[in-house]
């Protein structure tokens, strides 16, 4: 790798926004109908049936054990009305049909599953975190579910945009799995996956609070705007990596994240031996999504 020569290029090539794609219509279409009040389960069905393949994706999620409805679900309706619940359709369809865009199997070295993996467990991390500690932060499940899903999707662009550097960057993560991708990234392009979700997230003109997750969720010094959020979002995904690679992180160290979100190390910790047995089940559920 040249060093400072792929720093600028990627950096160039990054900041030429308008080679980034174009946010899938599917998506738009759901974004808008979630801010109009007077779009209801059909609007949203119907938007999302326009796409054959994502209507397809949310059916079989329906039907995984993961969810245990226990009856064979055939129809998107059903799904959303029997199993899933309309906000978490929406989350579903909106970040797999952001997701749809990007080509990452062009990067040999990119693991599709555990990116998905690590996607679906901070999202239930945080998104159950909220409906169980709910007494001291009043968060929103739902938001929260999408901010997981959505957390890392500047990975899907440089693997997209720069398989081979990104190819790379694997390897040399998958020899030492204590030091994380960005902290890779930082040393040999100086340009990271957060900086490039945030410049798809203002392409996209997606929600400020979406980007400000995607942008800093890592920012332990983070404060502004939607910081709990933000915060609660990192340290879930930090978790979910740990879980996934068996890392010697522990999250119960992290005092200045549980100090901002009013908890104590006792309470976070009985939280994750509760939730930690959905680990399997996220396994066998993403490989329903990625085969």
């Amino acid at each position: 790798m040249t060093g400072r020569q792929t720093l600028s290029s990627v950096r160039l090539e990054i900041q030429k926004i308008d080679h980034l794609p174009s946010m899938p219509s599917v998506a738009q279409e759901i974004l808008v109908a979630s801010n109009d009040k007077h779009s209801d389960l059909d609007d949203i069905a119907n938007i999302i049936k326009k796409d054959a393949g994502l209507t397809a994706k949310i059916i079989s999620m329906a039907n995984s054990a993961f969810f245990g409805f226990g009856r064979n679900v055939n129809t998107l309706e059903q799904a959303i009305i029997n199993v899933l619940g309309l906000d978490l359709v929406k989350g579903f369809a909106l970040s797999l049909a952001m997701s749809s865009v990007f080509k990452p199997e062009k990067c040999v070295g990119f693991d599709l599953k555990k990116y998905w993996v690590s996607a679906f467990l901070t999202a239930e991390l945080a998104s159950n975190y909220a409906r169980q500690i709910s007494s001291k932060n009043m968060f929103d499940p739902n938001q929260l579910y999408l901010y997981g899903l959505l957390h890392n999707i500047g990975i899907l662009v440089l693997v997209d945009r720069f398989p081979n550097i990104m190819s790379e960057l694997f390897t040399f993560a998958a020899v030492d799995q204590e030091k994380r991708l960005v902290e890779y990234e930082k040393e040999t392009i100086d340009f990271n996956h957060h900086d490039a979700g945030a410049w798809l997230g203002h392409k996209w003109k997606l929600p400020y609070e979406i980007i400000d997750v995607i942008e800093h969720h890592h920012n332990l010094q983070y404060q502004e705007r939607n910081a709990e959020m933000v915060i609660l979002t990192g340290l879930c995904s930090r978790i979910s990596r740990q879980w996934v690679l068996q890392t010697n992180y522990d999250p119960l160290q992290e005092s200045d994240a549980i100090q901002a979100l009013n908890i104590s190390a006792n309470e976070l910790k009985d939280y994750l031996e509760k939730i930690h047995p959905k680990l399997n089940d996220i396994n066998q559920f993403v490989d329903e999504i990625v085969k």
